[in-house]
This record gives C-alpha cells, structure tokens and sequence, in this order.
C-alpha cells in the first residue's frame, strides 16, 4: 500500500504530466457537446429557443443573477477554504456548463432543452461576467483578473464551438455525423472513466480534508438551493425540460474555473493541488445532484409516474 501512495504521490507532483492531463481534460466535455448536439438541426434548436423564450428567460434570471447571488451570501456567511469560496464564486458566474448535457442525459432530463439553454447561456457571457467579477472583487479578496473576453473565448472554445459543429454536421452531414458520433461518444466514456480512475482518489482526499465539513454543508446548500429554484422557476413545463432547467441554475462550468483561475494565477496551471481540487468539487456537486435526483424519482414514482429518458 505504500508504494502505491508513493507512486500517486509521484505521479501527481509530476507538473510536464499534470499539463497534459488539463489539455485533455480540455477535450472530453467538448467532444461531448458535440455528440450531443449533433442530434439536432438548428430549426429544431432554434424552434425550441423561440418557443420556450419566456421559460428560457426565467432560466437566464435565476443562472445569471440569483445563483451568483446566493453563491456570494454563502460564502460570506460560511467560514470556508478561500480556494473552495473562489471555484463556487467562479462557477456561480461563468455559467452555460457542458455538464449540464452530461447530467440532463444521466438523469432523464431533456437534451433539447439543455442545449437552448447553454446557446443562450454562453451567449450572455460577455455580459454578466464582467459584471459579476467587478462586484465580486469588491467582496472577496480573490483577484480574479481575467478578462470577459478571454472568459467567453475560453468558454466558447468548450461548448458553443462544439454545438454549432454539431449542428452543422447534422444539417449538412447527418450519415457522417451519425457515424462520428458513435466514435466521439466511446472517446468520451473512456476519458470519463479513465480520469475518474485518476483522480478519484485525490478528489475524495480534497474533499474531506481541505473542504472541511463548513464547505461540504456550503456546497451542499448552494447546490441544492440553485436545483431547486430551477426546479420551480420552471413549474408547469415538462418534466424533462424541468429537469435540464434545474441543471442549468446549479454551480457549473468547469472550464471556466479552470480559465479564470489560470490566468489569475499563471502557477496553478501545472500545480495538482488545485487540479484535484476542482475535480473534488465536481464530484461533490456530482453527489449532491445524484441524492437529489434519486429524491426526485422517489416523489414520480410514489405518484405513479416515471422519469422517461429523451
């Protein structure tokens, strides 16, 4: 057992190695955007948008303004790791998640519906980040410097590039796009698997010993806050759509974590610790979405009804 800490430990600390694991991380969630997204045309996405735009502007209300402000009050109130504080306060503003597809698919949410939602989401960024970044460097001794537009660019890059490839591909190529889908969903499941294998380990031993138990309850309020006012700012849709939309409102945007702190602090970017971290943070917001997923089906299914996958 030694040994293998040991190895881990080498592992880790090995900075030309850690590099390469964030460009490839870089690449699984965009892959899966694509894969996605290519299910759909742009009338289809566009019909969706134009159709649902009172709904879709709920959801901007709530992902743009409310989350960022709870996340703030949170934080203030919760005597937290300033690392922790920082990635909650950056994922609360840079929303527009590719996770958001992975867990809308995972928990029978609508995929349509989650796709309007990160267009419009990552189109809005310009906008509300620099906002929300002013206002959180008056309240936070964070720094966070990094310009709205390298955000958007950064974030773009991630998801809105992948959707539109998507889209085109299935306009214009839909026999080979059906077949690079099918490529591109294998490369993603592998990634996921094989990172989960990595750092698994390493995200588990963040969250219990650098989270501490004020950041563990924080997350869990935060998250489950911003579920449920999604959840019901979204009151008389469709399930499904109720179920993206719910997604969409909670903490997100990994890759905008990743961005914003890099390039506030340039020496992160090959630095482990912080890696770790923020995949520890993944996984705890991937745990508290879960728990509240299975209350959810308990609640359908008490009333007779199921959760339908699109």
């Amino acid at each position: 057992m030694g040994s293998i800490v040991t190895w881990y430990n080498g592992f880790l600390n090995d900075t030309e190695l850690i590099h390469r694991i964030v460009i490839w991380v870089g690449t699984v969630f965009p892959i899966y955007v694509f894969v996605v997204t290519s299910k759909f045309t742009f009338k289809v996405i566009g019909k969706e948008i134009y159709e649902k735009k009172w709904l879709i502007l709920k959801v901007v209300l709530v992902a743009a303004i409310l989350t960022p402000l709870i996340a703030a009050g949170i934080v203030k109130v919760f005597t937290i790791p300033l690392v922790l504080g920082g990635i909650m306060l950056i994922a609360a503003i840079a929303v527009g998640d590719p996770f958001d597809l992975v867990d809308a698919h995972g928990k029978k949410g609508s995929l349509l519906m989650a796709s309007a939602i990160m267009i419009v989401l990552v189109l809005l960024m310009p906008l509300t980040v620099p906002i929300w970044m002013g206002i959180f460097s008056q309240w936070f001794p964070l720094h966070l410097a990094a310009s709205p537009e390298g955000v958007f660019t950064k974030v773009a890059v991630v998801a809105l590039v992948p959707m539109l490839a998507g889209l085109l591909f299935r306009q214009f190529l839909p026999k080979v796009t059906d077949v690079l889908e099918k490529i591109l969903h294998w490369y993603f499941k592998v990634s996921a698997i094989l990172l989960v294998i990595i750092f698994i380990a390493g995200s588990i031993g963040k969250i219990i010993n650098v989270f501490s138990v004020n950041g563990i309850i924080a997350m869990i309020i935060m998250t489950s806050i911003t579920i449920i006012s999604g959840y019901y700012a979204a009151k008389g849709a469709e399930r499904k759509d109720r179920i993206s939309i719910s997604l969409a409102c909670s903490l997100g945007n990994m890759a905008a974590v990743f961005f914003i702190a890099y390039h506030a602090y340039p020496e992160l970017e090959k630095n482990s610790d912080f890696l770790i971290t923020v995949f520890g943070w993944v996984v705890l917001r991937w745990i508290i979405i879960w728990i509240w997923y299975f209350i959810m089906k308990y609640r359908v299914e008490k009333k007779g009804e199921v959760l339908v996958k699109d």
